[in-house]
């Protein structure tokens, strides 16, 4: 229970960090109420490839990666591609970026990810537990596959990274790839696994399972866009939505890339890019992996989940309002054909959501310096689903009174 008189917090944003956060709040005993434009986990967390993997603490930015990024221009089949209408407005988030990608910053990067994902299945296990969804986590690792020995070693230092949480990486030759996956192509020689990892088998699922375990123990779910968030002399004194007004003690902000407008209305300028993704599931694969796979220099993700074959990944860089481009999807579906040979592509669906991205990989955790009241949960790119538990904890502790269990320093809102 909290160690404070239980107050009024409204949460913003259903995705999986908001829906985490408000059910950590409503068991801490806070009058709870989670406000989104639409249902629970319909927007980016219905597309997420399901990765639970607490070593997962490389940066998107690395050193070297400039030189990457032509060839990966010219690939129709590439995992970046920019829409060079949007460029001028995200130049100056890119500069960020690469800035970020120097191999000091980069360690201090990871460190700060190994305080917030390391901890991922602990604190996920109380609200599975309390609401039953435990059957969605398989805790069975992660297997990062590469067709050559100079592939393995273009990875070393992210190995190192990972390595570095403490957690075991094994490094395994094409025999040992194919007695612990045997439907993959025969073209992966090299890989590594961590046998610690895992994967959630229906994202969507999982967030709504938890809205639904949420409302059953007196949480407030409504289905409202917040417009605007009105201040007063100690901070957000009202939020105003589409169709009503809530007077709160306190306010979590947890919308993903929709979060930058209510921090603006607060002072604070934050640089937050969309890395709009995509993704194809496949209902009758034929041929599937057991556990979730990683091509390395694909940069696609396969998981297996309770609706198929998930096959997600690339990064585009096109804003919020672009209409999506579904030859990314389909792109998707001819790497994992090659990827896994007999598997079947027929009757897929596509989809594309908006990675809310920050130039370091760090999301923004913590309370708003212009707000007391405010706090923020936002940003954590292509890691939402990993970071979401231990962000609902943190956020938790810190409305609670009690301090919090890890650093906050490194995910400040003003550190850009």
């Amino acid at each position: 229970m909290a160690e404070t008189q239980p107050r009024r917090v409204a949460v913003i944003g259903a995705g999986i960090v908001g829906t985490v956060t408000a059910s950590y709040l409503l068991r801490d005993g806070h009058q709870v109420t989670l406000i989104d434009r639409v249902g629970p986990g319909e927007m980016t967390s219905f597309g997420n490839t399901g990765g639970i993997s607490p070593a997962s603490v490389v940066p998107v930015a690395m050193p070297g990666m400039l030189k990457d990024v032509p060839r990966w221009l010219a690939d129709p089949l590439g995992p970046l591609h920019v829409r060079w209408r949007h460029l001028p407005a995200c130049l100056p988030w890119l500069i960020k970026f690469l800035r970020a990608g120097r191999p000091e910053r980069v360690r201090e990067i990871a460190a700060a990810l190994t305080a917030l994902n390391r901890p991922t299945f602990e604190a996920y296990e109380p609200l599975l537990k309390d609401a039953g969804l435990q059957r969605l986590f398989h805790r069975t690792g992660q297997l990062f596959v590469y067709r050559s020995q100079q592939a393995l070693e273009h990875d070393r230092f992210a190995i190192e990274l990972k390595r570095s949480t403490g957690l075991r990486v094994d490094i395994l030759n094409a025999d040992e790839i194919r007695q612990l996956e045997p439907s993959l192509s025969a073209d992966f020689t090299h890989a590594h696994f961590i046998p610690d990892h895992g994967h959630c088998k229906n994202p969507g699922g999982l967030v709504q399972g938890l809205a639904r375990h949420f409302v059953e123990r007196g949480g407030i779910l409504l289905r409202e866009e917040v417009r605007a968030i009105e201040l007063g002399a100690d901070g957000a004194r009202r939020l105003l939505t589409d169709s009503d007004a809530h007077e709160p003690d306190c306010v979590v902000i947890a919308c993903g890339i929709w979060s930058t407008r209510f921090a603006r209305q607060l002072g604070h300028k934050v640089p937050l890019e969309s890395h709009r993704g995509y993704h194809v599931t496949l209902p009758d694969p034929k041929a599937a992996p057991r556990i979730m796979v990683l091509s390395s220099e694909d940069k696609i993700a396969i998981t297996p989940m309770e609706m198929g074959l998930r096959i997600g990944g690339t990064v585009e860089l096109a804003g919020l309002d672009a209409p999506p481009d579904y030859a990314r999807a389909r792109g998707l579906l001819r790497l994992a054909q090659r990827a896994i040979p007999g598997l079947n592509g027929e009757g897929y669906t596509q989809w594309m959501g908006h990675r809310p991205c920050l130039p370091d990989s760090l999301p923004v955790l913590g309370p708003s310096p212009r707000a007391r009241n405010v706090h923020f949960a936002f940003g954590h790119g292509h890691q939402g689903l990993l970071g979401a538990s231990k962000t609902g904890q943190v956020i938790a502790e810190l409305i609670g009174n009690r301090p919090p269990s890890i650093d906050l320093a490194p995910f400040r809102v003003d550190r850009f």
